[in-house]
Formats: structure tokens, C-alpha cells, sequence
């Protein structure tokens, strides 16, 4: 696999690690003075970050960000190794109708997550019953069906995901801390300039990892490996991602991957 070079990392986290960036530029000429030619015609990413982290609960700076620009309704931002969430699909998965309502109202474009928030049963269930792998979809943040439901108080679709065995809350995150603790700590290396934290999560139960001063992630368990030196290693997802994993050594040890990305670490505060 290919591993990046130190200037590749810092490339590389501000876009596919440390959070998404939603490319600010235009399509425009660069002058020899450095002014462009042209305006831009792409938002402005720190705005649709922004935007989209109101999304959750801030219905006041949801509608002043609207008045300015109705188009930032349809805005997604990826938190880091592809976890991308749309604004509407933030307030999905808080239960925030009255957020949901306005975005919808600006031209949003709802999900079968916010259809579930929303109680909206017989969507719901046409769309698991008739679309190939429906049920493998997990919400920004790994976040299930279910929980979205519960979140809306949802209770003819949390019915229907009960029959269905797709009642799926937040134990694919569970991890047994006795199991996990010694790998809690501060990782780096000389080829890197960024902070990696591994920590622990009381509500869900779970591994974070926090990489610079960005928001940390949920780490979702998987096999431990099963061969040669790797025996004593465990490997992880971050939430929202499928490509991504964190594989963590008993010697203090923590290796990185990521299409296109691989990175190793020792742990520095022991």
C-alpha cells in the first residue's frame, strides 16, 4: 500500500482525516497580482461546516444562515474518512422536526433516515422491502435507522423496524473497556506534525479517536487480527466510514489506513 509522505499527511488531514473541506473556489482566472478574475462559485467551506454542525439543534442560526444563502439547505459536509452529513440529515438524527420543516421548506432533499425521523412508516418500509441492501445502510455517524426513529419518536416506524429485526441502536459501538484501556493515550511520529488521541467514550462505550483539535469519532470494533506479529492487535472503523481503519498494537503501536493513505504511530505519553 501506498504511504504518504509527511507533506502528503498534512494534505491529506485537512481533507480526508481532519474533516471534510467543501471547495471554496470558482471557476475563474488567477491574475499575475493574485486577485481573481472571476467571483467564486462554489460556498464557502467554513461556512457549510458551519452550517451543517447548526443543523443539529440551532434552529435560530439555521434560519439566519437560510435568509442569507437558501441554497446552504442542500449542503453536506464530510467530518472525516468519508462520514459526510447533509444538513437535513443533522437534525434527522437529533429529532429536530422544526429544523427539518425549514430545510425542506429551502429545498432540501430528504433521506430515507429523515423519512424514519419523520414516522413516515409505509416510505419506510417500501423502501427497505424494495431496494437491494436497504438494510445495510447506516445514517452519518453510523448512526441506524432505528436510533433515527427514537430520535423522532417515531413509534410506527420503530414498530415496523422491530418486526423487521432492524430495531439496531448504538451497541455496534460497545467495546470492553478492560480489553482496550492500555491503548488510551497520545500517539505521533517525526514523520507527522498532527496530534492523534486515542480516548473513551462513558456514552457510548466505546474508543474515540481525535486527530488534531477536531471533533473525536466513535470507533466501531471489528476482528482482532488473526496472524503472526499481529496477534495482539485490534482493529477498528471510525463511524460513518466503511474504507477506513485504526489497527492498535499492544506495544503502544497505532497504524492508520485509508484509500491512498497509510499511517503509523507510537503512542507518546507512556
Amino acid at each position: 500500500m501506498h504511504t504518504t509522505s509527511r507533506r502528503g499527511f498534512i494534505a491529506a488531514g485537512s481533507v480526508s482525516i481532519a474533516g471534510g473541506m467543501a471547495y471554496a473556489g470558482g471557476f475563474g482566472q488567477i491574475r499575475n497580482d493574485g486577485v481573481r478574475a472571476d467571483p467564486p462559485v462554489r460556498a464557502d467551506a467554513e461556512r457549510v461546516r458551519a452550517f451543517v454542525g447548526a443543523c443539529h439543534a440551532r434552529i435560530e442560526t439555521v434560519r439566519e444562515m437560510l435568509a442569507e444563502d437558501p441554497d446552504l439547505a442542500k449542503s453536506a459536509w464530510d467530518w472525516g474518512f468519508g462520514d459526510y452529513e447533509t444538513a437535513i440529515g443533522a437534525c434527522s438524527h437529533t429529532g429536530r422536526k422544526d429544523i427539518i420543516e425549514l430545510l425542506l421548506m429551502h429545498g432540501a432533499r430528504p433521506t430515507i433516515f429523515t423519512l424514519a425521523t419523520l414516522d413516515k412508516h409505509a416510505a419506510v418500509r417500501g423502501f427497505i422491502e424494495s431496494m437491494p441492501g436497504a438494510r445495510e445502510i447506516e445514517g452519518p455517524h453510523s448512526i441506524s435507522l432505528y436510533r433515527h426513529a427514537q430520535a423522532g419518536e417515531a413509534t410506527r416506524v420503530m414498530r415496523y423496524l422491530e418486526r423487521a429485526g432492524l430495531d439496531q441502536g448504538a451497541e455496534i459501538f460497545e467495546t470492553d473497556r478492560g480489553s482496550v484501556e492500555a491503548h488510551v493515550g497520545v500517539y505521533g511520529s517525526c514523520e507527522f506534525d498532527h496530534r492523534i488521541e486515542i480516548g473513551w467514550s462513558e456514552r457510548f462505550s466505546c474508543l474515540t479517536l481525535k486527530i488534531d483539535n477536531e471533533n473525536a469519532r466513535n470507533l466501531i470494533p471489528g476482528a482482532a487480527a488473526s496472524s503472526g506479529h499481529d496477534n495482539d492487535s485490534q482493529v477498528f472503523r471510525p463511524a460513518g466510514s466503511r474504507s477506513a481503519s485504526i489497527k492498535l498494537y499492544g506495544e503502544g503501536k497505532l497504524a492508520l489506513y485509508y484509500p491512498g493513505l497509510e499511517l503509523h504511530a507510537t503512542r507518546q505519553d507512556s
